[in-house]
């Protein structure tokens, strides 16, 4: 039985119904969620995402002492997702990372996601793992991370919409979404769609499946070498952190 940690890199906890994760998780496999203490109240943009960081890295070093193995950072804009790999010596996946990969083996895709600020962050994305080509459009519905759950039908509509759009007019040939709160969105948006299930990629249980397989085979750090130990000042609230560099030789 692999123990996955779900690192969600903000301080809102329950602005997300995970129902629909819970259902796509083997009865075999061990999932717990993790919150920040210190952080933003969302990540939508690059300063969230700066802000979100040093917590992400605090989260990772404690899921590897308590024994997971392999982490999963639960935002589409993948917060310190390097730095997380550099800090410990297990697998740890990207939303982002993963669900791009993912969209891409269906062709040309769409992100469909909150705001549409986010549309630079995310073809960077797609540029650093050689996506450019393959990523048709970046579509913001206008709702933001913490408002999706006050009216669900209303997000999911809008979702659907924007999908509808990417399709038709961008030429996208899968669809995946920009958000991690868009947790279950993705059946009645294929279904919309009149596609198959899985042209449409909710984020987050892709990761966890990517984290799943992770776990199960050999892991090989080398690529994410830890860091020299160095001074620093200013983090104390985040112990982990700060010990980890301290100690390090």
């Amino acid at each position: 039985m692999a123990r996955i940690c779900i690192i969600t890199p903000i301080v809102s906890e329950g602005f997300r119904d995970n129902g629909p994760l819970m259902a796509a998780v083997s009865a075999t496999d061990a999932v717990e969620q993790k919150f920040l203490k210190y952080g933003p109240a969302s990540v939508e943009s690059a300063v969230d995402e700066v802000l979100a960081g040093p917590g992400v890295i605090d989260a990772a070093l404690a899921a590897e002492a308590e024994g997971y193995e392999a982490l999963v950072i639960d935002c589409m804009l993948d917060p310190a997702l390097e730095a997380a790999r550099e800090s410990v010596s297990i697998p740890v996946i990207g939303c982002g990372e993963a669900g791009f990969r993912a969209a891409a083996k269906l062709g040309r895709f769409s992100v469909i996601t909150v705001l549409q600020r986010q549309e630079r962050a995310f073809r960077e994305l797609a540029a650093r793992h050689g996506l450019s080509d393959s990523l048709a459009s970046v579509r913001g519905v206008g709702i933001s991370v913490l408002e999706l759950e006050q009216d669900r039908q209303a997000s999911i509509a809008a979702s659907t919409s924007e999908a509808i759009e990417a399709a038709n007019k961008d030429g996208a040939e899968s669809i995946i979404f920009g958000c991690t709160g868009m947790l279950g969105f993705a059946a009645p948006v294929a279904r919309a769609l009149g596609w198959e299930p899985e042209r449409v990629i909710d984020p987050l249980p892709n990761a966890v499946s990517a984290a799943h397989a992770a776990a199960a085979n050999h892991y090989d750090k080398s690529a994410f070498p830890a860091p020299e130990s160095k001074e620093i000042r200013g983090f104390g609230q985040w112990h982990a952190l700060s010990s980890m560099f301290a100690v390090k030789s």
